[in-house]
C-alpha cells in the first residue's frame, strides 16, 4: 500500500490547529474521520481518489496530530462543523464532494443541511447518532461509554478502546484490526472522553428535508443496528437520498473492503461532477 504524505498543520480563525494531507487534482473530495480515528483513517482511499481527483484528508481539531495545540479549546461538534467549514473556505477555495464515516458522517449530515453550499455531494458511511425515540438502549449505551472511559482512565487503553471498537463494529474486531489502525486509536484515546460528554442532537425530520444535494448512505451489512436504522431514516427523509450496502463487513467497511467501498464513492462522485445524475446511475442504487 502506498503511504499517505505527511499531513499539513494549519491555523484556522478560531485558533484551532487541524491537519490534513492532500494530493491529485481535480474536483476536490474532503474525507472526515469519526471516532478515535484522523486523517490516517482513509489511507486505503488516499491513492485511489487521488488519481482521479484532488483529495484532502482531515484531522479536525483535538485529533492527532493536534492534540497539544488544541488543549486549551474546547471539544464540540459545533466546533468540528465550523472547522470543516473554514477548511473549505480557505484551504480547498471551492465546493466539495465530501466521504465521511461515522462521527465524522453525522457531522456532514449538520453541515449539509446548513450551508449547502459548500457541497457538490456527500457520502456518509454508517453514519452515528441517534433518532428521536429510537430502540437504541441510552442506558445500555451510557453504561458501556462509562466502563470505557473508566478504564482508559485507569490507563488501561488498549482494554477501553477495544470495549468501544467492539461495541460499534463486531467482538473481536480490535484484536483482529492492524497495527497501524491501533497504534492511530491509541493516539486518539484522549478524544472519547470529551466526545461522549458532547450532547449532540438527534436527527431532525425537518433538517434531512432541507438537505437537496446528492447523498450516498453506505451501509456495513454486518454493522451494529444502530446504523441499519439511521442508513433507513435518512434514505426516508433526504429525498436525494441514495443507499447501497457493502456485504460481509461491519463498520470499518473502508479499512476492510477498500476496493469495493471506493467503488461506491468513485462512482458516486463521477456522477455528480455532472450537472444531472443518469438515469442508468439512478436505477444502479436504491
Amino acid at each position: 500500500m502506498t503511504p499517505m504524505l505527511n499531513a499539513q498543520l494549519i491555523k484556522l480563525d478560531d485558533y484551532s490547529s487541524i491537519a490534513f494531507a492532500q494530493a491529485g487534482r481535480g474536483e476536490p473530495v474532503v474525507l472526515v474521520h469519526g471516532s478515535l480515528c484522523d486523517y490516517r483513517y482513509w489511507e486505503p482511499q488516499f491513492v485511489p481518489i487521488s488519481s482521479i481527483n484532488r483529495v484532502l484528508a482531515l484531522s479536525l481539531g483535538h485529533y492527532f496530530p493536534t492534540r497539544e495545540l488544541n488543549r486549551s479549546l474546547p471539544f464540540s461538534w459545533r466546533v468540528h462543523i465550523q472547522q470543516i467549514i473554514q477548511f473549505i473556505d480557505d484551504i480547498v477555495c471551492e465546493p466539495v464532494h465530501i466521504v465521511a464515516h461515522s462521527y465524522g458522517a453525522y457531522l456532514v449530515f449538520q453541515l449539509a443541511h446548513c450551508f449547502p453550499e459548500r457541497l457538490r455531494s456527500i457520502t456518509l458511511a454508517d453514519p452515528s447518532g441517534f433518532i428521536k425515540h429510537s430502540d437504541a438502549s441510552s442506558y445500555q449505551r451510557n453504561t458501556l461509554h462509562t466502563r470505557v472511559i473508566e478504564l482508559i482512565q485507569q490507563s488501561k487503553i488498549d482494554a477501553g478502546l477495544e470495549l468501544f471498537v467492539d461495541s460499534v463494529s463486531q467482538k473481536g474486531t480490535w484484536a483482529r484490526s492492524a497495527d497501524r489502525f491501533k497504534i492511530m486509536a491509541r493516539d486518539n484515546a484522549h478524544t472519547l472522553w470529551p466526545q461522549i460528554l458532547d450532547q449532540v442532537p438527534v436527527f431532525s425530520e425537518h433538517d434531512a428535508r432541507k438537505i437537496l444535494l446528492p447523498v450516498m448512505l453506505v451501509l456495513g451489512e454486518k454493522s451494529p443496528f444502530i446504523f441499519h436504522q439511521n442508513i433507513k431514516w435518512l434514505h426516508k427523509y433526504i429525498n436525494n437520498s441514495f443507499k447501497t450496502t457493502i456485504a460481509g463487513v461491519s463498520h470499518g467497511m473502508n479499512l476492510t473492503h477498500p476496493r469495493a467501498f471506493n467503488q461506491v464513492v468513485l462512482d458516486f462522485i463521477k456522477v455528480n461532477s455532472r450537472t444531472q445524475f443518469s438515469k442508468k446511475v439512478r436505477s444502479t442504487y436504491t
